[in-house]
């Protein structure tokens, strides 16, 4: 009886490793959808963070269930996105960011899917004149700041905002320098006025600044700013383009 017992253990034995065994027969995830954001009405590229503080591309898969687990994906700096790895299926796509909120939309993935993502940013930044090297050792920017929406919902009050600097040129606020990037108060950032901002104020614009080394080096710059407005429970900033300094006495 008891050998009877052992052939039957091994015998379950051996199929369930000769099922674990067996290859599946799912395709890998071989779809693309890619595209880009930009600003309504000019075509200009959203400026965002990387990661979980820029753009959320949220995935609902619905082709196999009607509460799919979401699949994020992020953008890159200058707004577009790629994402060569999607299984082929129908999906609802929720973007989110530093913009008036967009509604969920259900899109068949198959092949290569491109679309394009026009919003309304909560704030715009622009650069003003080209960034100046002073004789102090800091650098000096001129940025203008106003709405980016007409949209009376999202024209909440400025909350802060920050000069950053890194040396490489992924700079925003997940990779900045904590010496050399300035944060401001809502009270220095007026809409609508240009406004002059020097590096090496991290923790306000009072006291003197932080100086650059004296040898030449080159940094990557960036404006962002926000309004009391959070997505998701997390703060996201609408960004000037990078430049580019080079410093040095």
């Amino acid at each position: 009886m008891m050998k009877r017992i052992n052939i039957a253990l091994i015998v379950l034995a051996a199929s369930a490793l000769l099922s674990s065994c067996i290859k599946d027969n799912y395709a890998a995830p071989a779809e693309t959808f890619k595209g880009a954001f930009v600003e309504k009405g000019t075509g200009v590229p959203f400026q965002t963070a990387i990661g979980n503080t820029g753009v959320r591309i949220r995935m609902m898969e619905y082709s196999w269930s009607e509460t799919p687990q979401p699949y994020d994906m992020h953008v890159k700096q200058d707004g577009t996105f790629q994402n060569t790895k999607v299984f082929k299926g129908q999906y609802g796509v929720t973007p989110e960011g530093a913009f008036v909120p967009l509604k969920e939309e259900v899109i068949d993935i198959k092949g290569t899917v491109e679309k394009t993502y026009e919003v309304e940013p909560l704030l715009k930044l622009e650069w003003v004149g080209s960034p100046v090297v002073n004789a102090d050792g800091t650098v000096s920017v001129q940025v203008k700041v106003t709405r980016g929406t007409s949209n009376p919902d999202y024209q909440q009050a400025v909350e802060k905002g920050w000069l950053f600097v890194s040396e490489t040129d992924y700079v925003g606020d997940f990779s900045y320098s904590p010496n050399y990037s300035t944060r401001l108060s809502a009270a220095e950032i007026p809409l609508g006025q240009t406004i002059t901002v020097k590096t090496g104020y991290p923790n306000g614009t009072s006291g003197a600044a932080i100086a650059f080394p004296k040898y030449q080096r080159k940094y990557f710059l960036r404006f962002a700013a926000k309004t009391t407005v959070n997505f998701s429970n997390t703060e996201r900033y609408n960004y000037t383009p990078i430049v580019e300094v080079t410093t040095g006495r």
